[in-house]
């Protein structure tokens, strides 16, 4: 047996870790980071909490908070700018995956000349970089521990990847109080998409013992809490659990790669800027029954987590089915959309985004069964309704 897997960056988990965000700058060596943050974020009163430990560490700080959903290449720019006129020497970035994945692109672009889109796809030759600490506030994208930032191609009107070791944080800063207070349904559909790694990176060619330890916990921790979580507002374990399940989600595919899922996920939302986690989510609902010929024993593993058992005497066939059925039923439960046109996907953009998930230059490299653009527009009309 021979397999990889990469070293992940240094994690600080714990209820009330923010607090420790100016010393570990200090530590780095930064004078004059800068944040990076939507206002939401701001305006929830988070960053207040990493300005007062900037402050007591005795560091001067700059403030960008023009972050855009889809983390648009347009906004990168902007803010690498302001970031280089401000003399900014580290990158702090608060909030969803958009806010961390620009973050990771303005690090890039402090040692290394716009555009970002030179940079899309594996890169092993930039210049060195003033590296992240990277604060989630979501509980879904694990984005604060992958080597990757997702950014939209405003041109092209497509997702596309930076990724490598510039990619990665200097540390991710998990504190699970900063989830606490997300809306149920903002909250659903960040533990969904965390589901979706674990789920695409256990099914993908490029799983391996330690990447599938992480994919069973992310998904049981899924299943397990975001139910919970979402009937009880003060249930903090169950809230802490699924901040653990993000960050475990994120280790699962940084080299086991998610696949279909996303695949049809995010050619799908850009077409139709739907949330990043509910897209994932009618992503793997498409698939389920699609892999079932492909990868039986380890949807007999999902299913499980469901209450699927052997004695139910299942072929493979049913058991796509049934877990299909099961996995549909929580995300209703969670108030996830699980179909296109409940989401507000238009149904004329469905064959563009067949095409493009067949033309996908990285979301098919893990798949354990290919999918064309006839097959995917199928699989899309499924779910459409």
């Amino acid at each position: 047996m021979t397999f990889s897997f990469t070293s992940k960056p240094p994690i600080l988990f714990g209820e009330g870790v923010v607090s420790e965000t100016g010393e570990r700058a200090k530590a780095f060596g930064w004078a004059n980071p800068i944040l990076i943050y939507d206002k939401g974020v701001k305006n929830a009163g988070i960053t207040d909490k990493v300005t007062a430990s900037l402050t007591a560490a005795g560091l001067s700080y700059s403030e960008f908070d023009g972050v855009l959903p889809d983390a648009p290449d347009t906004v990168i720019e902007a803010a690498a700018q302001f970031a280089r006129e401000s003399g900014a020497d580290g990158v702090i970035a608060i909030g969803g995956g958009s806010s961390l994945d620009i973050g990771k692109c303005v690090s890039i672009l402090l040692t290394n000349p716009s555009p970002i889109s030179s940079y899309w796809g594996p890169r092993d030759d930039l210049a060195p970089v003033p590296g992240t600490i990277l604060i989630p506030t979501t509980a879904g994208t694990g984005s604060e521990v992958s080597d990757t930032a997702i950014i939209l191609n405003t041109e092209l009107g497509v997702k596309v990847g930076v990724m490598g070791e510039h990619s990665k944080a200097k540390l991710a800063l998990v504190d699970p109080e900063l989830t606490f207070g997300l809306p149920p349904a903002f909250a659903a559909q960040a533990a969904i998409d965390a589901f979706t790694h674990g789920f695409e990176a256990y099914t993908g060619t490029g799983h391996n013992p330690i990447s599938d330890l992480y994919c069973e916990k992310t998904m049981a921790l899924v299943v397990g809490n975001l139910l919970p979580a979402l009937a009880d507002p003060g249930n903090t374990i169950a809230k802490t659990n699924l901040s653990l399940a993000a960050t475990l989600g994120g280790i699962s595919f940084g080299d086991s790669m998610v696949h279909l899922g996303h695949n049809i996920g995010q050619n799908v939302a850009a077409l139709s800027h739907m949330a990043h986690g509910t897209s994932c989510a009618l992503g793997v609902l498409a698939i389920i029954e699609y892999l079932a010929d492909a990868v039986p024993d380890r949807l007999r593993f999902v299913a499980s987590l469901f209450g699927v058992t052997v004695s139910d005497g299942l072929n493979d066939a049913e058991l796509g089915r049934e877990l299909a059925r099961r996995y549909k039923v929580f995300c209703q439960n969670a108030g996830v959309p699980t179909s296109l046109s409940e989401a507000g996907v238009p149904e004329d953009v469905l064959p563009q985004a067949a095409a493009a998930i067949e033309a996908d230059p990285i979301l098919q490299l893990a798949t354990p069964k290919r999918l064309d653009a006839k097959t995917a527009l199928e699989l899309l009309k499924k779910i459409y309704v």
